[in-house]
Formats: structure tokens, C-alpha cells, sequence
């Protein structure tokens, strides 16, 4: 293996929950048993490879692989550094120690004395900004806070492989920007990463290269560019610039998350309630969120992401704690977001849904496409320039 290489995945197969077979038993692997089949890939020292899959395709099996919690049934994985997983938000993380006590843990677990601990704690507490929250207990966290520390003692801990899954989606928007800086960061000194998602373009956005599992098998491998292209393409969105509007959404296995709760539709309406598939620059509108819950949960919250047609984040909006209730099993609710004025210019946008609690609930990229129109006034001060129109008064005053 080339001394580049710092990770070899060769011909893995693993069984459905199973312990790997002893020697001596020479049962033959069934692929109707396997969670995994012939999986193959290698990762370059420094390098970043994004991994899409809906649920099921075998991602999550292949993380426990890569972090060493299980071994392959049959073929080989080369690791040629340390790794640290997050697989989960709260994994290795204990509840009722504090924030500082799970440093001291995790970090002895990563091989750090306690001279390099208690060096690496201030900047752990700088990078999270929990501030006076580190010496509390972490049951008492908010998910947010929770994937601050989680992260934070992540890339403080010098690992050479950083094993991340879904956890930046939990947090605010301005820590999932830091988050993402200090990862470009880390791989520019060399760190690898290995980044689990259900986003194609937060995968585009992060990595070099992407590859999608697809029926426990890997699919598709190239640069993250084309792996957003052939991933959206296997998802049935082959025209993403097509404007979706009031858009009814079956309840699919397929979409990420828990499925404990479900989008289920989704409109825009403008101010006078009428359904819309375009609005006009500095219009009043609401977006109406219908969903579905399946279960008794005390600790969620949705988000509402505008995204432009490059895939850039517009603006990350979401609500009060206090105005989501708990959700009942089998209860069927609507949640309305209002604009009281919508400034942005042009067309192909989206809003992408995200419910989450200390884990991803249900996440629907792309849920809702919408352009907006010019009044006469807006087009003659804009001149259809930038994507933003903020009403101003202009005097004139001549000075003596």
C-alpha cells in the first residue's frame, strides 16, 4: 500500500449482526444475510470522501466497520492512524458526567496524557463556547450543545482520521459554519476525514470525493461534484432547477432519519391565502409545514433552510423552543412560518425541512422550489442585480 494511503478498504463483506465466523466454520457467505457486499475504496492522507446511501444502504454498518466496533466477515480494512468516530451525537459521551469530565475521558481514550489533556481543555472551551455549561451535567445539554462538545473535543484531540456522521446537522447554523472551517482547517495539516451524510450538498460543499451505497453495495465513486450529479439522479430528481410548489410527500423509507416524524406537505400562500408558485419581492408569505408523528417525543425542533440554485445557504431558520409541542403517536399537526417581508431576488430557490432532536428525525432537501417576481419599483432600483432587495430612501441635500 502506498504510504499515501491511509485507509484500504479491500473486498469487505459482513453479515447482518452477526460475530464473524470462526476458522474452522465454512459456511458461505449468502448476499440475502449481508449488510455489506464487496466493498473496496481507499482515502489518501489529507483527503475528505463524503458517503451517501438512504437508509439501509449499508452506512452505518460501514462506520462501525471503519471505527473498529466490528470486524469484517470476510475481506480486509487498513488503517494507518488513529480515528475518532462520531458516529452518534452522544457516543462515548456519558450523561452524567459534565462536560469537562467527558474531556478527561475521551481524550485519555484517545491516547493523551494528562499534561496534553489539560493543554488541549482551553481550547476545547474557546471552540465549543459553552462557557460556565462545561462544568454542568450533560443530560442537562440541548442536542446543539451536545454537538458543540462533541465536536469540539473532536478536533482538539490530534486524531489523523476524523470519522463524522450527520452530527454538524444538529447544531445552529454559525457552529456548523465554524465546524466546517476547521475541518478545511485540520485536512490542510494533513487530518483525513470521512464524512456520513444524508446531504448531498453539504457533501459536495465539504469533500473532495463521494461515493454512494446503494443496496449494500458501493454504486458509485468520483469527485463529490459528480457524486451530488448521480446521487440526486438515483433519488428521482433528474431536473433540479423544475419549480415544485404545494408539494404533497409520501411518507418513504427511503428519506433519512428515524422516520419518528414525517413531512408530509408542504405550500407557500401569500398574504391573502391563495396558494403561489412565485411571489413578488417584499411580499408577505407563509409556508405551511404539515407533518406526521408516530411516537411520544419531548425534545425536538424543525429548521427551514433557503438554498439558491448553487447549492449555497441562504438563511437557516428555526422557532422558539417553546412553540413545538411534544408530538402523540398517530397525530397529525401544521406548523405556519411567516415572512413579513421576503427580500430576496430571482429565481431557483428552495426550502430544505429538517426535524431533529438529539438525532436526525426527517430531513427533505429540496422540499419546496420558488422564484420571486419585481414590482416596477424594485426592478428599477435594482436592475435584477445581487439577491437581496432592501427598501431605502435616498435624500439630497446641497451644502454650502
Amino acid at each position: 500500500m502506498s504510504d499515501d494511503i491511509i485507509i484500504d478498504v479491500k473486498n469487505v463483506w459482513k453479515r447482518y449482526g452477526l460475530p464473524p465466523l470462526l476458522p474452522w466454520k465454512r459456511r458461505a457467505l449468502h448476499e440475502n444475510d449481508c449488510a455489506l457486499k464487496d466493498i473496496s475504496f481507499q482515502v489518501r492522507r489529507g483527503g475528505s470522501l463524503g458517503i451517501l446511501g438512504r437508509n439501509g444502504a449499508g452506512k452505518s454498518t460501514l462506520l462501525k466497520l471503519l471505527a473498529g466496533v466490528t470486524p469484517p466477515d470476510k475481506g480486509s480494512i487498513d488503517i494507518r492512524g488513529s480515528i475518532f468516530p462520531m458516529i452518534e451525537l452522544n457516543a462515548g459521551i456519558s450523561m452524567e458526567l459534565s462536560g469537562i469530565e467527558n474531556i478527561h475521558i475521551l481524550a485519555a481514550i484517545m491516547g493523551l496524557n494528562n499534561r496534553e489533556i489539560t493543554d488541549i481543555i482551553p481550547a476545547v472551551e474557546e471552540f465549543s463556547e459553552l462557557e460556565s455549561w462545561l462544568y454542568k451535567p450533560v443530560w442537562q445539554y440541548s442536542s446543539g450543545m451536545l454537538a458543540r462538545l462533541a465536536f469540539s473535543i473532536a478536533v482538539n484531540v490530534k486524531a489523523d482520521i476524523l470519522l463524522v456522521d450527520e452530527v454538524l446537522s444538529v447544531g445552529d447554523i454559525l457552529f456548523e459554519k465554524k465546524c466546517e472551517q476547521k475541518i478545511r482547517a485540520l485536512m490542510q495539516k494533513g487530518v483525513t476525514l470521512l464524512f456520513v451524510s444524508h446531504s448531498p450538498s453539504q457533501v459536495e460543499r465539504i469533500c473532495q470525493y463521494g461515493m454512494i451505497l446503494e443496496n449494500k453495495e458501493l454504486v458509485f465513486f468520483s469527485d463529490s461534484n459528480s457524486a451530488y450529479r448521480e446521487y440526486m439522479h438515483r433519488c428521482g430528481r433528474k431536473n433540479t432547477s423544475k419549480k415544485i410548489y404545494n408539494t404533497e410527500l409520501e411518507d418513504s423509507t427511503s428519506r433519512p432519519g428515524t422516520g419518528s416524524i414525517r413531512l408530509t406537505h408542504i405550500e407557500l400562500r401569500n398574504e391573502a391565502g391563495e396558494k403561489i408558485q412565485q411571489f413578488v419581492v417584499g411580499e408577505k408569505i407563509t409556508v405551511i409545514l404539515a407533518y406526521e408523528s408516530y411516537e411520544y417525543i419531548d425534545n425536538w425542533n424543525i429548521s427551514l433552510r433557503i438554498i439558491d440554485k448553487h447549492k449555497n445557504l441562504i438563511s437557516l431558520i428555526t422557532p422558539n423552543r417553546e412553540v413545538i409541542p411534544n408530538t402523540h403517536p398517530h397525530s397529525r399537526s401544521e406548523i405556519t412560518v411567516t415572512f413579513n417581508s421576503m427580500p430576496l431576488l430571482g429565481d431557483g430557490y428552495s426550502f430544505t425541512v429538517m426535524f431533529a432532536s438529539a438525532v436526525l428525525i426527517d430531513l427533505v432537501e429540496d422540499a419546496c422550489y420558488f422564484s420571486v417576481s419585481h414590482t416596477q419599483e424594485s426592478s428599477v432600483q435594482t436592475a435584477n442585480l445581487g439577491i437581496l432587495y432592501l427598501h431605502t430612501q435616498w435624500t439630497y441635500k446641497e451644502l454650502q
